[in-house]
């Protein structure tokens, strides 16, 4: 029995952690591409979202933002003392997927600029693509290789019909 709560304490320490790191990205990565979207809008030259090494984009910002509720809300569950595991397989697995996604396109953007030559292309550098959700790939993979058991495996039922 100790040995579950400690787990659940390290999950909600961990869950707690993962979720505000990917909320404050989230929340700073939406507010930046609104920004962004407006100053190109009023085709203003010298605006300091240009500084920024990594463009921000609302999409990249909504998509960390959905992982950063999903536990949120987990951490807010195993703070109740329920199970968790749902919100962590959950977040975990749509985190994993997004930057597989984002690493996919910076990949085809590489490809197209390099590989094809697209005139599209001729003034694009790799910072172009890069997105923040990429530098955040440590968190949910340290939750996959922690609670691996718990994320990947599926309680068994038990039916009353059984003898």
């Amino acid at each position: 029995m100790e040995m579950l709560k400690n787990t659940s304490n390290n999950m909600k320490t961990s869950l707690l952690a993962g979720s505000l790191i990917f909320l404050v990205v989230a929340i700073t990565e939406v507010i930046l591409g609104a920004f962004k979207i407006y100053a190109d809008s009023k085709e203003l030259e010298e605006h300091w979202v240009n500084a920024i090494p990594f463009p921000p984009g609302i999409f990249t910002g909504l998509a960390i933002l959905i992982v950063s509720l999903v536990w949120l809300v987990g951490y807010f569950v195993i703070k109740k003392d329920q199970n968790a595991n749902g919100y962590l397989s959950v977040g975990t697995i749509l985190a994993l997927g997004f930057i597989l996604l984002f690493i996919l396109i910076l990949i085809t953007d590489i490809f197209n600029a390099y590989a094809l030559g697209l005139e599209d292309y001729e003034n694009w550098t790799v910072l172009a693509s890069l997105r923040w959700i990429i530098f955040l790939s440590p968190i949910p993979m340290f939750f996959t290789i922690k609670y691996r058991d718990l994320i990947f495996t599926r309680k068994k039922k038990t039916s009353a019909l059984q003898s």
